[in-house]
């Protein structure tokens, strides 16, 4: 975008507001919470990726010097009904989330959480973990999608049934799947634009399983007052939507539960799920006193939301002079031990950059024994686009086109017609990769062996969602800034300049603050896609 105004404050460098704190170790982590009083929580988890738990025994690690209290799923009041909102992927039962807090009746990965003591060190509770006797009965797990998919697979959930969207459904009430979902875009007729077409090619794709990376382990601090009010430290991108989640699967007034939102360390999408703060609650509840927790290394790896494992299958028909008529993917997607994949992010992106006017793509979320996927960066869209860019790049090679030059002819345009529906605005592909072409990176010649140059065109949608401040002018002219909004990249600079700007002052003059549910109103959480 190219700006059309001169301004004053933005597009300048002042000194961040936060830097100092961060680089002194004054700044206050979910690690660094210590309160009066404070218990030290640890959680049992499942060394198996699918089994019946049989029984739980808490009675030795609650005869340890020093535990104060042990929880299980039976701790949890029953779930609301209906669907919750989970970071930025689609609604899920109210159940299942409650479930991924603390195993019901299965053991769904491992890791799975099952248990969790609170103690008055960290050490005791580490200790009694090993005492909580969890007996199971271990059942054969499924771990690849596509194994998942088929008649003879392990199921997860018996009472799963496949919610079939597309034209010709044959929806089964009665038998379980591992197939939570099948969706369908749909534009013309795929059939004809491959019959017309000179050249079709057809590939398919795998991608594994990747966690998002952040440095920061999550973390979580609850305390349960006597009169009933809760309050929640932590880490994360969403504290306000974290805020509803407790107040629904604690089954407890919205007004009783605080969020105070702490510095965090990297999230990627990762931090916009709960894992802890509901088990530090019931803990906190029980005891009456502060509960702490924060997750190994390990733990996050193992227990906390990946990106989708994916197999996918592409097939494009372009004429001869790279016309492409018609394109085609089937796209499976891992949801974890849960229904919830990002299979939609997929299906949108894999022929979004371009105008084709025969369409079909077919989406499955489908369960397996792993943990329940999280965002993490355009949530299903990066394996969609490899897919399709990747055949992309093979069918300019057999129409012996530039790569580019594919492209640039079958580019969507502004304010053309979308795969699923309705229209773009203006989106700018065409003159991004005319500005490409002319660059000189591009122009270059390669040298040397095994050197080459990869082209690759992506899309993301972006959505808007509610979001509060509010400002003080003080006496001295300087104003205070009251966000909602976490700051995982400088959002609280970023703000402060456009105050700054607006009311005609310095940055340094705006001192921003990120404050909790209780002192501004509603926001949604911070993340790339809004």
């Amino acid at each position: 975008m190219v700006a059309t105004k001169e301004y004053r404050v933005i597009g300048t460098r002042p000194i961040r507001h936060d830097g100092t704190d961060k680089v002194t170790g004054r700044a206050q982590y979910g690690a660094d919470i210590r309160l009066t009083g404070m218990l030290y929580a640890r959680v049992k988890r499942s060394p198996h990726a699918h089994a019946i738990i049989k029984k739980i025994d808490a009675s030795r690690a609650l005869a340890l010097p020093g535990v104060k209290a042990v929880i299980t799923h039976a701790d949890f009041p029953p779930p609301p009904a209906g669907v919750g909102v989970s970071g930025e992927g689609p609604p899920q039962p109210w159940r299942f989330q409650v479930e991924n807090y603390l195993a019901n009746k299965k053991a769904l990965y491992r890791g799975h959480a099952v248990a969790a003591v609170a103690a008055t060190d960290p050490h005791i509770a580490e200790d009694a973990l090993s005492l909580i006797e969890v007996q199971y009965e271990v059942l054969p797990p499924v771990l690849d999608v596509r194994e998942a998919m088929s008649e003879a697979a392990p199921i997860l959930h018996e009472d799963l049934r496949t919610r079939d969207t597309t034209p010709l459904a044959q929806n089964n009430p009665d038998k379980p799947s591992n197939v939570a979902s099948h969706t369908q875009i749909k534009r013309g007729d795929v059939d004809k634009g491959f019959a017309e077409a000179d050249v079709v090619i057809e590939r398919e794709y795998v991608t594994t399983m990747y966690h998002q990376g952040y440095i920061e382990p999550h973390n979580g601090t609850a305390y349960w007052s006597k009169d009933g009010h809760l309050t929640v430290w932590n880490s994360s991108q969403s504290h306000f939507v974290f805020r509803n989640q407790l107040a629904n699967v604690l089954q407890i007034p919205v007004q009783k539960v605080t969020v105070v939102p702490l510095e965090i360390g990297g999230g990627f999408g990762g931090k916009l799920y709960m894992y802890l703060e509901p088990l530090a609650a019931l803990l906190s509840k029980k005891t009456g006193r502060p509960v702490k927790m924060t997750m190994t290394r390990d733990e996050v790896f193992e227990a906390t939301g990946p990106t989708s494992g994916t197999y996918i299958r592409v097939k494009i028909g372009a004429k001869r002079d790279g016309t492409i008529v018609a394109g085609q993917a089937y796209m499976a997607y891992e949801a974890g031990a849960y229904p919830g994949s990002p299979v939609g992010g997929g299906m949108n992106g894999i022929f979004a950059p371009y105008d084709i006017p025969n369409v079909l793509v077919d989406g499955y979320d489908v369960v397996v024994n792993k943990p329940k996927t999280a965002a993490y960066r355009a949530p299903g869209t990066p394996a969609g686009m490899f897919a399709g860019e990747a055949a992309l790049n093979e069918l300019a090679k057999m129409l012996d086109m530039d790569p580019m030059d594919l492209r640039l002819k079958n580019a969507a345009k502004d304010n053309g017609e979308r795969p699923w529906g309705g229209n773009w605005g203006v989106i700018g592909a065409r003159q991004v990769m005319e500005a490409v072409k002319e660059h000189p990176h591009y122009k270059s010649e390669l040298q040397g062996e095994n050197v080459g140059r990869g082209v690759a065109l992506g899309y993301w949608g972006n959505a808007g969602g509610e979001t509060s401040s509010s400002a003080s002018v003080n006496s001295d002219g300087t104003v205070n800034l009251v966000l909602g909004s976490v700051d995982i990249g400088g959002t609280r600079p970023a703000l402060a300049m456009q105050l700054a700007e607006t009311l005609g002052i310095t940055a340094e003059d705006v001192w921003p603050r990120v404050v909790d549910t209780d002192s501004v109103g509603f926001n949604l959480f911070t993340a790339d896609s809004r």
